[in-house]
């Protein structure tokens, strides 16, 4: 169970300004917003399978929050919730958990891959996997832009209809900025262009390693407390809290012995989609909405779950 970490931050909106040296977290699941100096209900206010969000009597609506995330989700990560509300205020509480999963598991290794001044545990594929685990697992994936090993968007076709992009690009100033270039990149392969922008497969002279995530972060939406509720009777936000947590890669297989690709080295491959820096993670529903469930601005390995310190 991770614990909110410093090193991980959650956003209000993709314009945010991207801070550096942290991994950010963009969710659109909060269920108010402030408009006109009220707290209104936000567009996406209805709850889904990976949300709950509680508006109303601040002590009541922590406790019924609790009481759904403990019973849908587990046990509450360390430090997502306040340990009280702030009396006959009004509290809106919102709890995320994206952990998207795959139907044919794919490999995992331990100490994999450098990152910074970390060596990162990775899930994915690569040449010694064996062929039943390879070609299942090479089937949920789908390339939509190779470049070199700094800028490439891949897909991985998750159960459900979830869809997990992860690309490496330049650094954004904003995270809006690498979703749009990455979504673009899905929607331009599957469109009539596709003659044009289509990648081939995903093949043996490809390799895919990307370090597994379990990050929480909590954002406290100062710019709601003190407003007053639209068509709340007159009663004012005390309390606003959104926490998020976005877990990733944990169903792989049990790990097998580093490869010839030991730490992020991709020259036995044509086309290496390795995670060993920064990297953008979208999570996305069916096309064609593909409307965004999350985002991750992933920076800061020392929170990766797995990492250890002394890469070369």
């Amino acid at each position: 169970m991770p614990v909110v970490s410093p090193a991980t931050v959650l956003v209000p909106s993709l314009s945010s300004p991207l801070p550096e040296g942290l991994n950010v977290i963009f969710s659109p699941d909060f269920p108010l917003e402030e408009r006109g100096g009220k707290a209104v209900a936000a567009p996406h206010a209805a709850e889904k399978p990976w949300s709950v969000a509680r508006v109303g009597r601040a002590d009541e609506a922590l406790r019924e929050v609790a009481q759904e995330i403990a019973r849908r989700f587990g046990p509450v990560s360390d430090g997502a919730l306040p340990e009280s509300a702030p009396g006959d205020a009004l509290g809106a509480y919102a709890f995320s958990f994206v952990r998207p999963s795959f139907a044919a598991p794919f490999a995992s290794q331990l100490g994999a891959i450098g990152f910074g001044e970390y060596v990162l545990p990775v899930f994915g594929l690569w040449k010694d996997v064996d062929g039943m685990t390879w070609s299942r697992a090479a089937a949920q994936l789908r390339i939509h832009r190779y470049r070199d090993v700094d800028d490439f968007v891949i897909e991985l076709e998750a159960k459900g209809d979830e869809r997990v992009v992860v690309a490496r690009c330049p650094r954004p100033e904003t995270l809006g900025a690498a979703v749009a270039e990455a979504v673009a990149a899905t929607q331009r392969s599957r469109s009539w262009l596709r003659r044009w922008f289509a990648e081939k497969p995903f093949d043996w002279h490809c390799a895919l390693r990307i370090p597994p995530l379990d990050l929480c972060a909590v954002r406290v939406h100062e710019d709601l407390i003190g407003k007053m509720l639209a068509d709340g009777e007159g009663r004012r936000i005390g309390d606003a809290r959104h926490a998020v947590r976005f877990r990733l890669g944990w169903d792989a297989l049990p790990p097998i012995e580093p490869g010839p690709i030991t730490l992020g080295r991709g020259d036995m491959y044509n086309r290496p989609f390795v995670c060993n820096g920064p990297f953008l993670v979208v999570v996305l529903g069916e096309p064609p909405g593909d409307e965004v469930r999350l985002v991750a601005w992933i920076e800061a390995p020392e929170a990766l779950e797995g990492a250890t310190a002394g890469a070369p």
